[in-house]
Formats: structure tokens, C-alpha cells, sequence
């Protein structure tokens, strides 16, 4: 199952990654700030369920992958390239404490 989820998560990025493309070249860099509105809404929507279903340490890990979300958006739609890299510099910051916090409560239960 495990290997199913990685070949998965791998052929979505491409996939994103080729429609990004195909975006840009079609309508222009304000394409750009409209995929990246479309995956912040859709990101949100999804914490928003998590929250609804009462999973709030799911809510909390979702929460720290969607403000370097935020942030990169916002970067890209001010055209501001220092942002935008400390939006993906968040998710490296982020990422393992979000680990550490995770496996912590996990532990205790």
C-alpha cells in the first residue's frame, strides 16, 4: 500500500507541475497566483473538515503546512521572490517540528 501511495504522490506532483506549465504558457504569470488561490482554498477546505471532525492534532500539523502556503502566495502575487522563498523556508522549519510535536503527543497516549 505504502508503495502504491509514493508512486501516487509522485505522479501527482508531475502532473502539477506539467499543468503549471501548460498554464502559464497559455495565460501568462497570473496564472501562477491562480493555481497557487486554487491550492490555498482547497487546503484550507480540507483543515476546515479536519477541524469539523474534531482531529485537532491532524488540524494542527495541517495548519503549519498551509501558513508557508499563505506566505508563498502571497510572495508570488506581490512578485516578491524573498517571500516566496521564505514561505518554502517555513516548511523546512516547520516540517520537523510539527515530528517532534506529533510524536510527542502520540507517546503519551
Amino acid at each position: 500500500m505504502k508503495k502504491n501511495i509514493r508512486f501516487l504522490g509522485a505522479f501527482i506532483v508531475l502532473l502539477t507541475i506539467s499543468f503549471s506549465k501548460f498554464m502559464v504558457g497559455k495565460y501568462g504569470e497570473i496564472a501562477r497566483v491562480i493555481i497557487m488561490v486554487a491550492a490555498l482554498s482547497i487546503s484550507i477546505l480540507g483543515l476546515v473538515g479536519i477541524i469539523y471532525k474534531k482531529k485537532y492534532l491532524a488540524a494542527l500539523g495541517a495548519l503549519s503546512m498551509v501558513i508557508p502556503l499563505v506566505v508563498m502566495t502571497i510572495g508570488i502575487y506581490f512578485d516578491n521572490m524573498y517571500l516566496d522563498a521564505l514561505g518554502f523556508g517555513l516548511l523546512f522549519v516547520l516540517i520537523p517540528i510539527m515530528i517532534k510535536i506529533i510524536s510527542k503527543y502520540n507517546k503519551n497516549l
